[in-house]
């Protein structure tokens, strides 16, 4: 009985939802893929990400499944040639996904009220180090090549505020996660690395500190780059703008949930999504194009 009251409602909801996209403008899959890049190690990110994924899917009556990406070329391909549908970018990505391929921004990430934050420098505090002249000749572990916070902005700070070209000044790495590079300058394999970081909440040490609980005691920070807007949420070009409203409105209820915000913490220390408008991300347009070739 129970599972056929269960059945019962389920066929009202998606009598309800179809009846409403009845007037479609444009596609609605039978399927919906969602789809990141993780920050951290990425088994964890995919033990947090299906639960959303099952959590969106109950919201829109249409099942939801994960795509983790192993870098940010990598997802903005994926929502370029549709296998993603939607994508939780950071803002360098979301930029590209926007202007290669006509991704639209629908939310951004919210921290503890902060909806920007900066790239972080992270020393040893035991390096000696304690200003960014003092760089120079030294080894830095960035994130990733598409990463605003994890290479673009603390890139351009290096060289536009304190005249310090990491191409040739710097011996430097692609870590590949904000974690791998809190703990590459942990473990003394690098004399400065980069993360997320300077804004409430927002503290890259931290993605190590459940395993390495002195990780603040032994890693310091140095400084940050300028202010990036939060990453976000974007579709892929063709969805139904209704759909595309669903899908914002049941990311926005998930995280007010308890069982939601303690996810989209886990996973990414979100604590709720906004709507935002794509011209937010100008700055972060401005400086990618630095890198472009």
């Amino acid at each position: 009985m129970k599972r056929l009251i269960s059945t019962s409602i389920a066929l009202v909801l998606a009598v309800t939802l179809f009846s409403g996209l009845a007037a479609a403008q444009g596609d609605i899959p039978s399927k919906l893929v969602l789809g990141m890049v993780p920050s951290r190690e990425a088994n964890a990110i995919v033990d947090s990400l299906d639960p959303i994924a099952a959590m969106l899917s109950e919201r829109l009556v249409i099942p939801v499944e994960t795509f983790v990406s192993t870098n940010f070329v990598g997802l903005v391909e994926a929502i370029g040639t549709g296998r993603v549908d939607i994508g939780l970018f950071g803002p360098a990505a979301l930029v590209q996904a926007i202007d290669n391929y006509g991704a639209e921004v629908i939310l951004a990430s919210v921290r503890q009220g902060a909806t920007s934050y900066r790239a972080q420098f992270n020393v040893r505090c035991d390096s000696g180090i304690t200003t960014f002249e003092q760089l120079r000749g030294k080894t830095i572990a960035f994130v990733d090549p598409g990463s605003a916070s994890g290479y673009q902005f603390p890139f351009v700070t290096l060289k536009n505020t304190y005249g310090i070209d990491p191409n040739t000044e710097m011996t430097s790495i692609f870590a590949g996660s904000h974690d791998a590079a809190a703990l590459a300058v942990y473990n003394g394999d690098v004399d400065v690395s980069v993360t997320f970081g300077g804004s409430p909440g927002s503290d890259g040490r931290e993605t190590i500190e459940k395993d390495y609980p002195d990780v603040k005691d032994v890693v310091c920070i140095l400084g940050y780059s300028d202010y990036i807007p939060n990453d976000g949420a974007v579709v892929r070009k063709g969805l139904d703008p209704q759909l595309v409203q669903q899908i914002a409105q049941a990311l926005i209820d998930i995280a007010n949930t308890p069982e939601g915000k303690e996810l989209t913490k886990t996973l990414f220390n979100v604590t709720e999504f906004a709507p935002v408008d794509a011209s937010a991300y100008d700055i972060v347009r401005e400086v990618s194009k630095a890198f472009q070739r």
